[in-house]
């Protein structure tokens, strides 16, 4: 499946300040000398997010280009007292001074802020996100996800679908991803979260993460390297179990990989790589354990051999549907 990218709109919350201090991080980078490859792809992105980015970073250039344009006379040239005709070149030379003293502020202020950013794909879609620190963000299909970096925290907002996470290491800012009332907090570096209406599921790769159910409770949980974590969203049930490495996130090679896996669990997973979704005929049937191999550009293929693993008919349905009945 040719991965394909498709920007969500940003926060509905982004207020004029919060765009003009963006406008202002992006403007002082920009001439920083500090402005990576990576840097340039995530402010075209902030640009294409808004339209009033583009405006708020061209005002702010046009504006530069303008008092950059005045002529600033050298202070020695100005005698004392400064005569009512010098003094409107005066104020411009020191309103010159301030904005580059403004700017330089705000560098230093938000140089380790990345701007407020929305990145979502579609049905169908598959995208691989770098941010500026170097974290990259693997999206699987239909998922939406805001990434808020602030001066001494990564923060990430998981809204639906699934993210791989490689995060790069840096203890003075921690990276957490938020969920609902859930938080993990990273404490390593290779991991995958899972948000749907029913659950969230956390599966660790490499490292290890501390898994928050509720904000409103102290409690967590550590997850190590080969640990996984399923909350479920209505009983505020967690169940803690063990998946093999190769199992985290394995939609990022074009399959899905499980050992033991409840049925009810990866008809849920797999119907989110068809069309139209694949329906349970006996919640009895959500019980029952499978474990196997599936192409995600083929899924159909699996749902033949299914009645071969397992006691059950499949019947296609009218729009593309799949139901799965007790045989």
């Amino acid at each position: 499946m040719k991965p394909l990218e498709r920007l969500e709109p940003l926060f509905a919350d982004e207020t004029e300040e919060d765009i003009d201090h963006r406008a202002a991080y992006w403007f002082s980078r920009r001439r920083s000398g500090h402005f990576s490859a990576a840097c340039r792809a995530e402010l075209e992105d902030w640009l294409r997010a808004d339209p009033r980015h583009r405006e708020a970073l061209e005002g702010m250039e046009r504006l530069w280009r303008e008092f950059d344009g005045l002529p600033r006379p050298a202070l020695d040239d100005i005698p004392e007292p400064v005569p009512a005709w010098r003094l409107p070149r005066a104020l411009a030379a020191a309103f010159f001074v301030f904005c580059a003293l403004l700017v330089a502020t705000l560098f230093w202020r938000y140089q380790s802020l990345g701007p407020n950013l929305a990145y979502g794909t579609a049905p169908g879609e598959q995208r691989e996100v770098v941010l500026a620190d170097g974290s990259k963000l693997f999206l699987d299909v239909d998922t939406q996800v805001q990434v808020r970096y602030a001066e001494r925290t990564r923060d990430v907002l998981l809204k639906k679908g699934e993210v791989f996470f490689v995060v790069s290491h840096d203890p003075a800012r921690p990276f957490r991803v938020g969920s609902g009332d859930s938080r993990v907090t990273v404490l390593g570096t290779q991991f995958s979260v899972r948000r749907n209406a029913q659950a969230l599921a956390v599966a660790v790769k490499q490292g290890r993460v501390a898994l928050q159910p509720s904000l409103e409770k102290d409690a967590e949980h550590v997850l190590l390297a080969g640990d996984s974590a399923r909350l479920d969203l209505a009983e505020q049930r967690l169940e803690l179990g063990h998946v093999a490495p190769e199992q985290v996130a394995s939609w990022r090679d074009g399959q899905l990989v499980f050992r033991d896996k409840p049925l009810g669990e990866l008809v849920e997973e797999l119907s989110r790589y068809r069309a139209a979704p694949i329906r349970l005929g006996d919640p009895r049937l959500a019980g029952k354990r499978v474990s196997g191999t599936v192409r995600i550009a083929r899924p159909d293929d699996f749902l033949l051999a299914l009645p071969a693993l397992l006691p059950v008919r499949v019947q296609p349905q009218a729009g593309g549907e799949v139901l799965i009945l007790a045989r």
